[in-house]
């Protein structure tokens, strides 16, 4: 157990980080400290990166918040905390922002932080674009906030707080409206010994949902809802001493209700509709493919949709019985790993979407076989991933051809594979390669010959998909490797 045993430990790490695929290239040289929130403003064209972070490299100070235009950062106001002349970038910004949302022509800030060039916003801030000052919401909240969300009526604001405006009591959820706060359905301590400590809200079926970290009385556990006349119960709740709702979301019908909860122990309870993630339609409940496992309680954090698939990042090692480096896919059917496990180091967070491309940041600053600062844009086949390559690639003697009609030979291979279509070869194509768990373990182009290396493989069993120049699925194929 000498300096060998441990040069040798580092050693195979290192190969073992060389041999993973490039999945996320970097936003210039990244961000100065942890993400937690993005934002994409489309009529802008801008992508703001909210979280702990001093700025971006080689820019001027903007802490707690920077703009993204597709091909450099940018200061927005002069952040939090710090003013825009302060020099010291040698530590993370310790009061962070964590939910960023626009509302009716001004971009709204929100989380830990308390001042803003020496004015005091206490946890919310209004930013115009007119000049580098954010501006207070009247004395603001008297705690942090974890979600902004932007409706006709104003904009709501929930969190770990008591009061609005230093006298108002909210208990954790406040609405906006422009120029005064006000009382969401007089919500009440759901916890007479504690604050309410909400994370996200949402409007579905037309009553309001809560979620968060609260043990109420009624069967209030962790979320509930105001339908019309009280705050009620949604099905008993979460039960379990981790359990917590970190996220609601309403897409194509559904209440998706994301956190640490699950159904087995030690770290939930058997009576929860499922672990990490699940959907509510308004009676029943469903655990989306049974859900996420691995360390900790397999929390879900972050969550986006590309063109009705959601996407979701957490905590966890394993999701629908895939193994995942914490991001992964439901293409409505199953759930599937966008990068195989260990891929991010120390730990991804939020996931967003630019352009219609994926966008993941964190505390990360080594992504699969690269050094990435904290924000990354996914690079491997636009959106194609192994929910769009079946999950089990099938007995290792079964024949390789699919019906798309893509082939591969010689099959099995051990060096390289030729890749056809209806006889024709396909030289300079993108593709990308999955296991038999359906893990993505490597990607690229075709050669000028229409081969792909598989030198780099395991033995086993893949499946290559090849695609055209918008990122769709052209063909597939499955092939074993000896």
């Amino acid at each position: 157990m000498g300096r060998s045993f441990w040069l040798a430990c580092l050693l195979a790490w290192a190969t073992e980080q060389q041999a993973q695929p490039s999945l996320f290239s970097p936003l210039q040289q990244g961000v100065r400290g942890p993400v937690y929130c993005f934002l994409e403003d489309s009529v802008s064209s801008s992508f703001y990166i909210g979280g702990g972070l001093i700025g971006a490299y080689d820019m001027p100070l903007s802490p707690g918040i920077v703009r993204w235009d597709g091909a450099e950062f940018h200061n927005v106001g002069c952040g939090f905390e710090y003013d825009c002349l302060d020099t010291n970038t040698s530590q993370v910004l310790a009061t962070p922002v964590r939910a960023l949302e626009h509302w009716q022509g001004a971009l709204y800030a929100a989380g830990d932080f308390q001042q803003s060039v020496g004015v005091s916003v206490n946890f919310i801030a209004r930013w115009d674009g007119v000049d580098s000052l954010w501006k207070p919401l009247q004395n603001g909240l008297s705690g942090p906030v974890y979600s902004l969300r932007s409706y006709p009526d104003g904009l709501y604001a929930a969190g770990w707080f008591e009061y609005a405006n230093d006298t108002l009591e909210v208990n954790g959820l406040a609405r906006w409206d422009g120029s005064t706060w006000h009382k969401v359905h007089d919500l009440p301590k759901l916890d007479p010994n504690d604050i309410n400590r909400i994370n996200d809200l949402a409007f579905y079926q037309g009553d309001l949902y809560i979620g968060g970290e609260f043990g109420g009385t009624n069967g209030r556990l962790d979320i509930a809802k105001w339908d019309g006349t009280a705050w009620v119960d949604v099905d008993g709740g979460f039960l379990g001493v981790f359990s917590t709702v970190n996220k609601l979301e309403v897409h194509d019908g559904l209440l998706y209700v994301m956190g640490s909860f699950a159904n087995y122990p030690p770290y939930g309870h058997p009576n929860n509709p499922g672990s990490g993630i699940v959907t509510w339609d308004g009676s029943i409940w469903n655990d989306l493919g049974g859900g996420t496992a691995g360390s900790s309680n397999a929390s879900v954090y972050g969550n986006v949709w590309i063109r009705d698939t959601l996407y979701v990042s957490g905590r966890f090692t394993t999701i629908g019985g895939v193994p995942t480096g914490r991001i992964a896919r439901w293409d409505g059917h199953r759930w599937c790993s966008l990068v195989p496990p260990d891929y991010f180091y120390p730990d991804i967070g939020p996931i967003g979407v630019f352009r219609d491309t994926l966008v993941v940041g964190g505390s990360f600053t080594v992504a699969g076989p690269d050094s990435i600062n904290r924000v990354a844009k996914w690079v491997a086949g636009s959106y194609v991933d192994s929910c769009q390559v079946f999950v089990g690639v099938g007995p290792e003697h079964e024949d390789a051809q699919e019906p798309s009609g893509l082939s591969l030979h010689p099959n099995p291979a051990e060096e390289v594979v030729t890749v056809s279509r209806g006889g024709r070869p396909l030289p300079g194509v993108p593709y990308v390669v999955h296991d038999a768990l359906g893990r993505l373990v490597g990607s690229g182009r075709t050669d000028v010959v229409s081969t792909l290396d598989v030198r780099y493989l395991v033995p086993g069993a893949y499946a290559v998909t090849v695609l055209n120049s918008q990122g769709a699925v052209f063909g597939q194929g499955r092939m074993i490797k000896h």
